[in-house]
């Protein structure tokens, strides 16, 4: 009887092995394989990262540019160091990332900059560092007074002496759409230790202060025309200065003007830094082909500055841009004198992805 047993639980062995080896094979063959999501709701460009609701966004450019120009005793025009001629490599890098939530979408943002000019030892810079919940933004980014207005037109060189606004804040803001094209913003931003070249008078520039500079923004956008008004107010000078810019579309052409006005124009402050009173920003670009854009801008203040630039954009091909430029640089001041013209160029090799 045992012995007529054997081949029995022999036979019975062999199958529960081979049920587990076909288990496991099945297993093998359905055992899911995740893929990287494309994620459509905040933009092309968007994955998920994977195991998570997040959204993630990598970008940047290449740039390389070379400027060349007149030196004179003061500086030189447009490069700097004495030198006539000066060259620029740049490594931009963007992060974005968005969740839905709640109250609206979780966002953040940030920029590196790479840097290396005339050879130079390479800097690298943070020039945005933020996170977003719905229309409350905290952390460093463009001050709101240069930022909701624009830059002076899309030339490379939009601004010299006039220049239209401070920059990097750590700031707190909020903004809110209000429907039917009009929006405001708010926001409190720390200007301490402030690293920019721009000096102000005021020997306390730079110092921590008791409280934040503050500005306030407004705009209106219809399909072809926009409106949008800034103010900042300066602490540590106890001035600021104030923005309008209007902007109007005539199918290829699109045409902007800007006007600045010092709240007092006997010394500069951090939102008005240009001589003078008032500054003004003129410019426009004009889509020739699908693929040559011409650029325009020229700028004027109270004190006699003034200066233009005029450029020619190309796309190579989609993603490659070759930019040639001539700049035109009046600056009035003790030193200069009133007749320190000067000419120069700057041609921009860049890679957008």
């Amino acid at each position: 009887m045992r012995i007529e047993s054997v081949p029995l639980v022999l036979m019975m062995t062999l199958a529960a092995a081979n049920a587990r080896a076909a288990d496991a094979i099945v297993s093998t063959e359905s055992a899911p394989i995740e893929y990287v999501r494309v994620c459509d709701a905040f933009g092309a460009g968007h994955f998920y990262i994977p195991g998570t609701e997040t959204c993630l966004k990598i970008g940047g450019y290449l740039r390389i540019e070379a400027a060349a120009g007149d030196p004179n005793e003061q500086d030189t025009f447009p490069g700097g160091g004495g030198d006539s001629w000066s060259t620029r490599s740049r490594f931009d890098l963007r992060f974005d990332t968005a969740t839905d939530t709640e109250f609206g979408a979780l966002a953040t943002f940030a920029e590196a900059e790479i840097q290396n000019d005339d050879n130079g030892p390479t800097s690298i810079d943070m020039e945005n560092m933020y996170l977003e919940l719905g229309g409350l933004r905290v952390g460093y980014s463009d001050t709101l007074y240069t930022e909701f207005t624009g830059d002076a037109g899309t030339t490379i060189k939009d601004y010299y002496d006039v220049d239209y606004g401070d920059f990097g804040r750590t700031q707190i803001r909020y903004s809110y759409d209000m429907g039917m094209g009009f929006r405001f913003a708010l926001s409190a931003e720390d200007h301490s230790k402030d690293n920019t070249a721009f000096a102000l008078p005021n020997e306390n520039q730079g110092d921590d202060n008791y409280m934040p500079d503050l500005v306030g923004a407004v705009g209106y956008a219809a399909d072809a025309f926009k409106i949008r008004a800034v103010g900042g107010y300066d602490e540590s000078m106890k001035a600021g200065a104030l923005k309008v810019r209007l902007d109007r579309n005539f199918g290829p052409l699109d045409l902007f003007a800007m006007g600045g006005w010092n709240t007092d124009g006997d010394e500069p402050n951090n939102y008005a830094r240009w001589s003078g009173d008032w500054a003004l920003w003129l410019g426009g670009s004009f889509k020739m082909t699908e693929k040559a854009t011409m650029n325009a801008s020229a700028n004027f203040d109270e004190g006699g500055d003034a200066e233009a630039s005029l450029n020619l954009s190309y796309t190579v091909v989609p993603g490659f841009d070759v930019t040639p430029e001539i700049n035109y640089r009046n600056k009035m001041d003790e030193k200069s004198g009133p007749d320190a013209e000067n000419w120069g160029g700057v041609i921009r090799f860049q890679r957008n992805f």
